[in-house]
């Protein structure tokens, strides 16, 4: 039994092979309306997930009602995977990278 794609046969495990794994995507969102530390986070979240090799989608919501039905009443904030993570300030390069696993 293959994990990612159910029952694999040896015709088709090539093809499953050769497949990309964007189920292992990441989705980070930055949460903000542009300011300076709105930009330091994106670039630093963009440097962290480069640095651990993984694969993503990077997005900024810079739209205030976008950004409020994440709970979110401070700027800048970081969402993986549809979860805040932090908010109000620019963490380290190092807890962003603990923040995307």
């Amino acid at each position: 039994m293959c994990p990612a794609y159910g029952i694999c046969h040896e015709e088709t495990l090539p093809e499953a092979i050769a497949e990309p794994e964007n189920h292992f995507m990441k989705k980070l969102q930055i949460l903000g309306t542009g300011c300076a530390k709105c930009t330091k986070l994106a670039e630093a979240t963009e440097h962290a997930a480069q640095s651990l090799g993984l694969p993503y989608e990077l997005e900024k919501v810079t739209e205030l009602q976008r950004i409020m039905g994440f709970g979110v009443m401070m700027t800048p904030a970081l969402v993986v995977d549809g979860v805040v993570k932090v908010c109000g300030k620019v963490p380290s390069p190092d807890e962003i990278k603990k923040m995307i696993l």
